[in-house]
């Protein structure tokens, strides 16, 4: 068994120390440190993204035609084949993008060992063992997020079907740290990250509440900012993991060629 594991077994059995001010501190020294570049590659993401489904969903039913129903219809007032090809879609994307979030997270391990990296850095993650990992877990968090959330808005609760989706999330979110650094398998990732967020949920509260107003204070402030300000979150879950499951730096990061698929 690694370091890392064996660190990670002392968390679960005896909890971990998680300081507020340590966290946010380091979180933010690492994010100045991959704001530009994460900015960058996030701008240029939404753009790929827009462009590729933009032009093929527009080119299917037409763009003024999409437009129009997406302004002014709820997914809902469709027939069920609609919800869920909708529904299909947004979980089969959500996977698909997997390796990008875990990409961010190696990129703020990078800028904490003062190492380079780039916005290629963020796409690593495609072309590794842990490709499969990502897209089950994530396949798996988002058909019930999603799936849960449509059926509560189909009977008009939404507030819950809210409430049971950041509660998922929540718990959920340590699950790409977990693959990537302690190369844990989907299931096993899944069901860690919520022992592990139980150990401190209030203080990870406070750092996610944080981070929201950081994070929206791009938007509100220069709009096209929180493309900048979003790193901070990958820096920000990277600093909890690290500080919960210290990271050995001479870990599978570090190594990536050699376990190349």
């Amino acid at each position: 068994m690694n370091k890392t594991n064996t660190t990670l077994n002392d968390a679960l059995n005896k909890g971990y120390d998680l300081d507020f001010g340590i966290v946010f501190e380091k979180a933010f020294e690492n994010y100045k440190k991959i704001a530009l570049i994460g900015g960058i590659t996030i701008i240029l993401i939404v753009i790929l993204l827009f462009a590729l489904f933009g032009t093929l969903i527009g080119s299917l039913v037409g763009l003024n035609t999409l437009t129009e129903t997406l302004t002014e219809n709820s997914i809902l007032n469709f027939g069920i084949e609609y919800i869920l090809i909708f529904f299909g879609s947004m979980v089969l994307l959500s996977a698909i993008l997997s390796p990008i979030g875990a990409g961010f997270l190696k990129m703020a391990h990078l800028a904490d060992h003062n190492q380079d990296f780039s916005i290629g850095t963020v796409f690593e993650y495609y072309k590794t063992k842990y490709f499969k990992e990502l897209f089950f877990s994530t396949f798996l968090i988002t058909i019930v997020n999603v799936g849960l959330s449509t059926v509560l808005d189909y009977f008009e609760i939404p507030l819950i079907g809210s409430l049971i989706s950041y509660s998922i999330s929540f718990f959920t979110f340590l699950t790409v740290p977990l693959i990537i650094f302690s190369d844990l398998s989907a299931i096993d990732a899944i069901s860690t990250s919520a022992k592990l967020v139980t150990k401190q949920p209030i203080v990870i509260i406070g750092l996610a509440v944080v981070s929201f107003f950081l994070i929206m204070f791009g938007l509100i402030a220069f709009c096209i900012g929180v493309f900048f300000t979003l790193p901070f979150w990958y820096s920000l879950t990277y600093s909890i993991y690290n500080q919960a499951v210290p990271i050995n730096k001479t870990s599978e990061i570090e190594e990536i060629g050699s376990f190349l698929e």
